[in-house]
Order: C-alpha cells, then sequence, then structure tokens
C-alpha cells in the first residue's frame, strides 16, 4: 500500500510563494478595473456638476498620479519584499532543518553575515550543500538587493557610485522592459526610481519555486510538501 510522506516545511514554503503569487496577479488585474472605474466615476461627475476644464484637469492629473505612479509602483515594490522574505525567512528554516539532520553543532543563525548569503554559508559548512551554484541563485541575490533598495531608498537610484553600479547591473541582468530606471516628477527634484515590471516578479516566483524543489531534490526532502511512497 502507498504510503503518503508530507513534510511541514515545504508545505509552508510553496503555499507562503503561491499565497504571494495569487496577491500578485489579483493586484495586476484590480488595478486597471479601479483606474477605469474612477476615471468614469469623475467624468460623470464633471459632467453632472458642470465642472469648468480647469478642474476637471486637476483632478485628471491627480488620477493619473494615482494610477500611473503611486498604486503600480507600490504594488510592485510590496510584491518583491514579500517574495524577499519567502526566500529568506524559508531558506533559513531549510538550512536549520538540514543541518539538524546532518548533526551539525552550530545553526544558520551563529554565522555572520547579512541576509541569504549566511544561510547559503551554513548550507556549505554544515551539508556540504553550495546553493550559491544553483542555477537560480543570481537571481534570488538580485531580488534581495532590489528589496534593500526599495525599503532602505525608497527605490531611488542612490547617489554614491557604487550604488549606481548596482543598479547598473540589475538593468542590464532584466532588459526589456522587465526593469527600468524613470524619473519621479510627482516628487520634488525628480529623483530617479527604479520601475519594476509584473513580468519580472512573476520571473521572480518561478525562479524562487525551482530553487526550492532542487534544494528539496538535494537534501532528499518530498518536493513541495508531498511525496508517496510505495
Amino acid at each position: 500500500m502507498a504510503k503518503i510522506r508530507i513534510d511541514p516545511l515545504a508545505l509552508e514554503t510553496f503555499a507562503r510563494l503561491f499565497g504571494v503569487t495569487a496577491f500578485l496577479e489579483t493586484v495586476d488585474k484590480a488595478i486597471p478595473e479601479m483606474e477605469w472605474q474612477e476615471r468614469e466615476a469623475l467624468k460623470q461627475s464633471a459632467e453632472e456638476q458642470n465642472w469648468d476644464f480647469g478642474d476637471y484637469d486637476v483632478e485628471t492629473q491627480l488620477l493619473d498620479a494615482k494610477f500611473q505612479h503611486w498604486v503600480p509602483r507600490f504594488a510592485v515594490y510590496s510584491v518583491i519584499i514579500l517574495l524577499d522574505s519567502v526566500v529568506e525567512t524559508q531558506l533559513f528554516a531549510y538550512a536549520g532543518r538540514i543541518g539538524r539532520n546532518r548533526g551539525s553543532a552550530f545553526r544558520p543563525k551563529d554565522i555572520a553575515g547579512h541576509g541569504i548569503e549566511r544561510a547559503a554559508f551554513y548550507l556549505k559548512q554544515a551539508a556540504a550543500l553550495d546553493v550559491k551554484k544553483d542555477p537560480a541563485w543570481r537571481h534570488l541575490d538580485n531580488l534581495q538587493e532590489l528589496r534593500n533598495i526599495i525599503v532602505h531608498r525608497g527605490g531611488r537610484q542612490g547617489d554614491s557610485p557604487e550604488q549606481k553600479e548596482r543598479v547598473n547591473q540589475l538593468l542590464h541582468a532584466y532588459p526589456n522592459e522587465k526593469l527600468e530606471l524613470r524619473e519621479n516628477k510627482y516628487t520634488f527634484g525628480g529623483k530617479m526610481e527604479l520601475w519594476i515590471s509584473m513580468h519580472l516578479c512573476r520571473d521572480f516566483a518561478r525562479q524562487i519555486e525551482e530553487f526550492f524543489k532542487r534544494l528539496c531534490k538535494s537534501a532528499y526532502l518530498p518536493e513541495k510538501g508531498v511525496q508517496i511512497e510505495s
């Protein structure tokens, strides 16, 4: 009789990733619909109350700022932060689990450093798993860099040569309108900020899923949390 093996950690990992992807798809579909509804309501109010063109134009510009800049940008920034959170939280959980299974005397929290590099170093030392050789690792590293730019600089390019160089590397890594540097005309000074496409977010989600599938396989854990054994 076949037995079903369930792994709570793997289930949690792929469930969280599914949740972020579902959020991504929901906001991507909802934003254009909300914009259409508000523009139609604005037109109706302008006609019914006989607004002059100046008043209508001001309200139209406010809608432009809302739906052409702030809402889509913050929606994507939220997705990037959530995806990075899934990667870091679950990778550290896997590292701790694998280390315990291998009888390691130390834990990932004992490793100095920052972000996912600590978990990667721990896995290599404690379990001889070099996750940095995984084909998705460069994307996970870039995702973390984008998250840091969003959280610490509000998505802005930055002023130092090092910050500008890192942003240029990201732009070259994701061409074809996946990642761009655009002027924010809705704030004082018109700072250059990162514009991230939903398409790039979907690419990150796929890379993360494949990465954790391969990690499960390497650590002899059930892929996606469920395994049927004969």
